[in-house]
């Protein structure tokens, strides 16, 4: 098969009178694409940022020495402003053939309007220098991060309205932006730059992708920094985002931290950008060292309960490194629960909750285990559920020792 692409410009007409643009185009396709080519055609008239790009495909197939041709046009308009185009009309004009629009765009409309959204970004600018003062002075930090960071971007699309409104329309000093940003970010930066992250210094450590809840504490030259953002990484992923206490204070409850292999450390930073990160050198980290004790008991299970005692059971045993592999060489234990209800509790007129003993065993010639737990549940099966969360398993470790690698 050959394939031949050639471009297809659509016929245009552009014609300016007084404070009017007017441009017209042709579709081969649609209306709405004879409408969106006569917008695009009016942006670029006022410089906006317009891309539009029209192409007619030929094909030539060749069948059992047979050739045939094929045409299929294909627009592709893609418009994007950040000037809002106000005062324009579109007008769908009949041919007999295809299609036509004509845009007519009043320039005192269009012009006003871009006043009118220059004149909206200042008010904003206001209420964003206020919330940034107040952030600093009151170390709401995170407030004035936020604020600083609206301001610079209301603060480029003023630029960009002016360079546009330039283009068509005489400036002067009301068009100017005044600001007090530049020196609100620096003095924000200097009260950032005394932050410090204080946290354990003992090293933890463990048998699964888990940590024990652990906690850090955010100062800064005047005590203990309230609604502060902390992250913990580890390499490239965070995993998990947190903010500080009336007390400075953010705990952690780590989950899938690095195991089979290193690195065997958490960061805890500040949840800013690292641009801002790296201006304020609070790059400077606190970090946490762990230990990972690899011994893992494998073992067999014959439990003839239902799947969600027995999926409780596999979960508590795993917070002691005892995993139920049934493809292992472990020893197999043989379950055994008996749950025997002790009172009913009475919680509503509707709802009644019962009391159980839980009584359970995992042996085999070798391992002699026996444990139990009080818990309230629904039923039979729920209080069950709950007892094993509640049960101590370190016995059962210390005798599976001699079966752990």
């Amino acid at each position: 098969m050959k394939r031949f692409v050639f471009l297809f410009f659509l016929f245009a007409g552009i014609a300016f009178a007084g404070k009017v643009v007017t441009y017209t185009a042709v579709s081969d396709v649609s209306q709405e694409d004879a409408n969106n080519m006569a917008m695009a055609g009016v942006a670029k008239q006022i410089s906006s940022r317009v891309q539009a790009k029209q192409t007619l495909e030929k094909k030539e197939s060749s069948t059992a020495g047979k050739s045939s041709f094929s045409e299929n046009f294909r627009l592709q308009s893609n418009i994007e402003s950040n000037v809002k185009i106000k005062g324009v009309s579109i007008t769908p004009v009949k041919v007999n053939k295809g299609f036509k629009a004509t845009a007519t765009l009043d320039m005192d409309e269009f012009t006003a309007d871009i006043q009118f959204q220059m004149k909206a970004i200042k008010q904003e600018l206001v209420k964003l220098d206020s919330n940034i003062r107040n952030g600093i002075q009151k170390r709401q930090y995170a407030t004035a991060v936020n604020a600083i960071d609206q301001a610079k971007a209301k603060i480029k699309i003023y630029e960009y309205l002016t360079e546009k409104l330039s283009a068509i329309y005489p400036i002067n000093d009301s068009h100017l932006l005044q600001h007090d940003i530049p020196s609100l970010e620096t003095k924000l930066q200097e009260q950032l730059s005394q932050i410090r992250i204080e946290g354990p210094s003992e090293n933890f450590t463990i048998g699964k992708p888990e940590m024990p809840a652990w906690s850090i504490t955010v100062y800064d030259a005047v005590g203990p920094v309230e609604n502060f953002p902390v992250r913990a990484k580890q390499g490239f992923q965070t995993l998990l985002e947190r903010r500080t206490q009336s007390n400075g204070s953010a705990t952690f409850n780590l989950r899938n931290v690095n195991f089979e292999k290193g690195p065997y450390t958490i960061v805890v930073e500040p949840n800013f950008s690292d641009e801002l990160l790296s201006a304020t050198s609070l790059e400077k980290k606190f970090e946490l060292s762990y230990q990972v004790n690899q011994t893992r008991c494998s073992i067999r299970i014959k439990c003839n309960e239902l799947a969600n005692i027995c999926s409780a059971l596999e979960k508590k045993l795993s917070d002691k490194s005892i995993f139920v592999d049934e493809t292992s060489k472990g020893p197999m234990l043989d379950l055994k629960i008996v749950s025997t209800e002790e009172k009913a509790l009475k919680v509503s007129e509707n709802i009644t909750r019962f009391s159980y003993k839980v009584d359970l065993s995992l042996k085999n010639k070798d391992i002699q285990f026996i444990t139990s737990a009080k818990e309230a549940g629904k039923n039979a099966t729920d209080g069950s559920i709950k007892a094993i969360g509640k049960m101590d398993f370190s016995p059962l470790q210390r005798q599976l020792k001699p079966f752990c690698e």
